[in-house]
C-alpha cells in the first residue's frame, strides 16, 4: 500500500486508517529518516485504538505503554546500540495478542521476526511517500 502525505495531519489520518485494521498482535517497524513521520504516523494508530495520552516519541525512555481498545507499545531503538539489546526489550511485548507493537528505527529486528509490516518513509519534494508492505504470515 502507497500514500502520499502533504502534511502531518495526512500522515496521522492514514496512520489511523491503517490501526483500524489492527486487533492485537501486529508488529509495525517503521523506517525513515528523522522527521518522515513516523511518530505522527504512530499517532494515528493510537488515534485508531483509542488511546487517548498524547503520544510522543519514546527516544530516551525506549518504550511508552499506552491503553486503548488495545495495549500499544511504542518502542524507539534510535539510541539502541545491539541486536541483543533490542531482542531483550521486545521478548516480553512482541505479537501479545492484547496488544500493537510500534517500532521506531527497528531495522536490526527484522531478521528476527516471522512476520510484520514493514512501514517506510521517505521525503520526496516536500512530501511524505509512505509505503506498508506487510512481511510473513
Amino acid at each position: 500500500m502507497h500514500f502520499r502525505s502533504l502534511s502531518f495531519e495526512d500522515t496521522v489520518d492514514f496512520g489511523e486508517k491503517v490501526g483500524r485494521s489492527l486487533k492485537g498482535g501486529e508488529v509495525l517497524i517503521l523506517s525513515g529518516v528523522l522527521g518522515s513521520g513516523k511518530t505522527a504516523f504512530t499517532k494515528g494508530v493510537a488515534r485508531a485504538l483509542s488511546v487517548e495520552e498524547s503520544v510522543t516519541s519514546p527516544s530516551f525512555s525506549i518504550l511508552n505503554l499506552y491503553e486503548g481498545t488495545v495495549l500499544l507499545f511504542h518502542f524507539d531503538f534510535y539510541r539502541v546500540n545491539s541486536l541483543s539489546e533490542m531482542e531483550d526489550l521486545l521478548e516480553d511485548y512482541i505479537y501479545r495478542t492484547d496488544g500493537v507493537t510500534v517500532i521506531e528505527w527497528g531495522e536490526g529486528v527484522r531478521t528476527t521476526l516471522d512476520e510484520y509490516y514493514f512501514v517506510h518513509f521517505e521525503i520526496e519534494d516536500g512530501a511524505r511517500a509512505i509505503t506498508v508492505e506487510r512481511i510473513g504470515g
